[in-house]
């Protein structure tokens, strides 16, 4: 008993460093997204799950009427008509609601069926900033040909110099690491059994 307690006691000396390292490079990582220009873009993709995500999507629409918006994950208690009622009904053809994603990976496969349907080769990622790693991973899983350009959603709090890492955000940051780490280990295992 007493070797096994040793062993977890070095074993978590030695990877409480890295699991740091990891954690602060993955916040770097998120703090450079920053928002690309629509004239690389076919088509914008919103994820639901977070604020803004939607109201955003349908900005950039107005911003390039002549692309695709696809918003997947919806809940499906919400009917299409009532959902695009406040919409202009010209942009009403342009739009595309996703019912079958009930997670980030469920999101990316959606979107992949939407995107060979398409034919479209580029896309322009809406969701929050906290998320995105996550998204672009299953994003290059489900679709590893097509260009994608995240669009992060920032809180409020972002703007208040280093105030953030006392709020919500922070917190969301440390969840969504290791949610990331997860995935990102089950894909390199899924590569290691090919």
């Amino acid at each position: 008993m007493k070797r096994l307690l040793s062993f977890f006691f070095y074993a978590a000396i030695v990877s409480f460093p890295i699991w740091l390292i990891g954690f602060v490079v993955f916040v770097f990582y998120v703090l450079s997204f920053q928002q690309p220009h629509l004239n690389d873009t076919q088509a914008i993709v919103a994820w639901t799950g977070g604020e803004y995500r939607i109201q955003t999507a349908f900005k950039l629409l107005e911003q390039k009427p002549n692309t695709r918006l696809l918003i997947s994950g919806m809940n499906k208690s919400v009917s299409p008509t009532l959902f695009l009622s406040d919409i202009p009904s010209e942009q009403h053809a342009k739009i595309d609601l996703g019912y079958q994603a009930t997670t980030t990976e469920g999101n990316a496969i959606e979107t992949a069926e939407w995107v060979y349907k398409n034919n479209i080769h580029s896309v322009t990622l809406v969701t929050s900033f906290y998320h995105m790693p996550r998204s672009l991973l299953e994003f290059k899983h489900a679709l590893p040909r097509t260009d994608v350009y995240p669009y992060a959603i920032w809180p409020k709090d972002f703007q208040e110099s280093v105030k953030w890492i006392h709020t919500r955000s922070a917190f969301q940051l440390f969840i969504e690491y290791h949610k990331y780490l997860f995935v990102k280990l089950r894909y390199m295992k899924e590569e290691f059994l090919k």
